[in-house]
């Protein structure tokens, strides 16, 4: 029985090697694809690890512009693009957004957390505090901040006096 075993281990070898091409075997070369990878320039990175965030208080809405605005631009590109490269000025525009300024009609009103009665109550308002309205929902709840503490929560729209123009 062990003649049989290592007779069959013996031809099942040489099967193997035959199969394989015996003395002609060249093994497969793999290509490999070099790549080039393009790595970004980094054009600023912050001092600081720290994580910030930003309330949407802190926020100030783009004022629109207007087609004369537009055009006015275009002129200024223009007229830039003829005017030799050493020339150019630049000049920058600061435009003030305009503050939602009002005070609080009612004697004392609650500021809530969020726009609706069913949110914690802040603070309560007496008359007359003047506030920023910060944005108005379709439910008529606006977002406030007072101007002299800065505490920011929501506020039925009624409850306030008329823009201050």
């Amino acid at each position: 029985m062990k003649r049989y075993v290592w007779l069959t281990l013996a031809l099942m070898g040489w099967i193997y090697y035959e199969m394989s091409d015996g003395s002609d075997f060249a093994p497969n070369e793999h290509q490999v694809a070099a790549v080039e990878l393009e790595v970004p320039e980094i054009v600023a990175r912050a001092d600081t690890a720290t994580l910030m965030s930003v309330s949407s208080s802190n926020t100030v809405a783009q004022p629109e512009v207007s087609d004369a605005d537009v055009l006015r631009a275009v002129a200024l590109v223009v007229a830039l693009d003829t005017v030799e490269p050493d020339v150019i000025a630049v000049v920058e525009t600061v435009v003030e957004p305009e503050l939602d300024i009002r005070a609080v009609a009612g004697s004392r009103v609650n500021l809530h957390m969020g726009p609706g009665t069913g949110f914690e109550v802040i603070t309560t308002l007496d008359g007359g505090t003047k506030i920023e309205v910060l944005d108005v929902d379709a439910d008529g709840w606006a977002n406030v901040s007072t101007v002299d503490r800065g505490i920011e929560g929501w506020m039925a729209e009624r409850l306030l006096s008329d823009p201050e123009t």
